[in-house]
């Protein structure tokens, strides 16, 4: 199933995409200073906060961004 919007796809500052980055790495910041100095309770806690990033970074690839976007996932859907 290949999914034709990412080719036609402008590239554009995107809000979610810079979040989860932000989110992922402070998770890993949170995760290797936990692996230094504090603990695991730290390490734990990095890396939830990391899946959380990577789950803001995956959400910002599978849903559409624009009301274009989302027309035409509507209109494909109800077409099948």
């Amino acid at each position: 199933m290949s999914n034709s919007n990412s080719e036609n796809k402008t590239q554009k500052p995107n809000k979610r995409l810079r979040a989860g980055l932000m989110v992922m790495y402070f998770g890993l910041g949170i995760n290797l200073f936990g692996f230094a100095s504090i603990g695991d309770l730290f390490e734990g806690l990095g890396l939830l906060i990391m899946a959380l990033g990577i789950g803001t970074i995956t959400a910002d690839y599978v849903y559409p961004n624009t009301s274009e976007e989302i027309t035409k996932a509507v209109e494909n859907f109800e077409e099948s």
